[in-house]
């Protein structure tokens, strides 16, 4: 065992001399980023700045990774996200017999659906619910269930919902957007009632599975790579930023490295436009000099649990699979439960630090630790999209700190600054609404416990009115500013005014989360991230006075929060 932690500990350093001794002059120009500019300057902007909700010490991480799509690459939902949606309606017809003269009709909004959203496979209904999993919003194709209904089926029920098991499905990646998309509008078409020899034989469930099996055929049958692969720069949006950050991650002495669920092929293809801007035969493979391991075909989330998957080496010129025997995994680093074989990976098929880095397929993290000569979990930080994929099991599973990528956060930030004295102006009013309700009890109690009810049920009656002004002011003003972030949904970190199930998973699941991968370089790689104090409701006095509110205002709800 001492001998093998001092194995570990020998590539550890090994690994840091490397990166030291190899920095170029541009690289150790891109370390003194850091010092050369002030930390306010670096963050003069929310919406570029890194989030906390765990502390952590950078000081402490000996390696950092990155997933790939949509983490380091980002797709263009304008192209990409419409491509995926145009073939898997194209796949919808030719494999499961939908009407061509329904889907023929049908366009892709890009821009409806968002993140955190759930499906309700059984009814035909999309759904957004705040931190209790209480459903705010609730629409059944494109059109809103009425308040009653909303209620009756999700919250006021005997059989409410758990909101789990193969009858729901989460939106959880920007993937996940047309697909949603496209099961509103079949929805919408089967009670229509149009082609109802067609639509009357299908569930709703049973039209959601097959838009779920028509995608996964899109990816399996390689339309969507194809396409990526022939004209990245279409679909895919370079970020200058990516090398300037790699490079002064390994500049600092942090192993990096590449964990994507797609295989070589493909990565490949993606990785030399973001990193080098090379397309078709230009490709070479000068980027996986910014890497010290990366691994393709990982299938998370099962890379966090099954430490017996079997790990290849990938043959970077050819594609193939090193170490198999027509097919057959061979044991060289198949098994990390077998002593040998750790101290091979952490010695010999893969010496971080020197040159460009090994491309290894499948495998665990057990490979992955043995490769980095890490022993503990904690001691490195993934950066990935995935709340399920990539966030949660890595951090339930092996310990692994987490930075969540968060695009729609730079829109949310913008327009929170853009509205910043909305959020007081309906804490207030909600303040006044909340103390209107107890003058309406206080009278109503004294009209049934007083003789003087006359004078009591005129008080009770002008508050009452009062109440109800201030309720109808607060929802419409609620409405107008969940309105200014997305027209139907609304703020994406809230449902109401509690944090919504999405912003309440980032809080509980990620240890960092920012905007964009690039804010990273915003910050020096030996900052310590501290979390926000919590506070508990009675820990704050949030109490406002409320008796110099002009109570005309209410009859003019707009005014009262503009």
């Amino acid at each position: 065992m001492k001998e093998t932690t001092m194995g570990r500990n020998d590539v550890r350093e090994r690994a840091s001399a490397t990166h030291v001794s190899n920095l170029s002059a541009a690289a150790a120009r891109e370390l003194k980023h850091w010092s050369a500019t002030s930390e306010a300057e670096r963050n003069d902007q929310a919406a570029t700045k890194v989030f906390c909700n765990r502390s952590l010490n950078m000081k402490r991480i000996d390696a950092i990774g990155f997933d790939m799509d949509y983490t380091l690459a980002m797709y263009k939902p304008e192209t990409f996200e419409m491509m995926s949606y145009e073939e898997t309606v194209k796949k919808l017809g030719s494999e499961y017999g939908y009407p061509s003269e329904v889907l023929r009709e049908f366009t892709f909004d890009p821009h409806y659906m968002v993140r955190g959203l759930v499906v309700d496979k059984k009814r035909g209904n999309i759904l957004k619910m705040d931190r209790h999993n209480y459903v705010k919003v609730a629409y059944h194709g494109f059109s809103a269930l009425a308040t009653d209904e909303r209620l009756a089926t999700y919250c006021e029920t005997s059989n409410r919902p758990s909101f789990d098991g193969p009858a729901f499905s989460a939106l959880d990646t920007l993937f996940s957007m047309g697909e949603a998309y496209l099961f509103s509008q079949l929805v919408e078409a089967k009670d229509l009632g149009k082609f109802s020899d067609f639509f009357d034989g299908k569930s709703y469930m049973q039209m959601y599975d097959e838009i779920r099996a028509a995608v996964d055929l899109c990816h399996r049958d390689g339309s969507l790579k194809q396409a990526v692969a022939e004209n990245p720069e279409r679909y895919i949006a370079k970020d200058d930023g990516l090398v300037p950050l790699l490079k002064g991650l390994r500049a600092s002495g942090k192993q990096v490295f590449l964990l994507t669920n797609s295989l070589w092929d493909y990565s490949n293809v993606v990785m030399n436009y973001i990193i080098d801007g090379h397309v078709g035969d230009a490709k070479t493979l000068d980027w996986l000099n910014l890497f010290d391991v990366v691994i393709t075909g990982s299938s998370k989330p099962g890379f966090f649990a099954n430490d017996s998957s079997t790990i290849f080496e990938v043959d970077t010129k050819t594609g193939h699979l090193r170490n198999t025997d027509n097919g057959a995994p061979l044991t060289p680093i198949g098994s990390v439960q077998d002593v040998t074989h750790k101290r091979a990976l952490a010695r010999g098929l893969s010496v971080v630090g020197a040159g460009p880095a090994r491309v290894y397929q499948g495998g665990s993290y057990t490979h992955l630790h043995a490769m980095l000569g890490i022993e503990f979990g904690s001691r490195l930080l993934y950066v990935g999209d995935h709340i399920y994929g990539d966030i949660l099991r890595a951090k339930k599973q092996i310990d692994w700190r987490t930075m969540l990528i968060v695009p729609e956060l730079a829109h949310e930030i913008e327009i929170l600054e853009a509205n910043k004295e909305k959020p007081h102006a309906l804490r207030r009013l909600r303040t006044l609404r909340d103390a209107l309700d107890d003058q309406v009890a206080r009278h109503s109690w004294l009209a049934e416990q007083t003789d003087d009810s006359a004078k009591n049920k005129a008080e009770l009656q002008r508050a009452q009115q009062l109440s109800d002004a201030a309720r109808t002011a607060h929802r419409e003003g609620m409405r107008a500013y969940h309105r200014e972030f997305h027209y139907v949904w609304g703020q994406l970190m809230k449902a109401g005014s509690q944090n919504s199930r999405f912003a309440f998973q980032v809080e509980r699941y990620a240890c960092l989360y920012t905007s964009h991968v690039r804010n990273l370089w915003g910050y020096s790689p030996q900052k310590v991230f501290r979390a926000a104090s919590d506070y508990a409701p009675h820990d704050l006095d949030t109490d406002e006075d409320f008796h110099d509110f002009d109570a005309a205002a209410l009859t003019d709800p707009a005014s009262t929060i503009e």
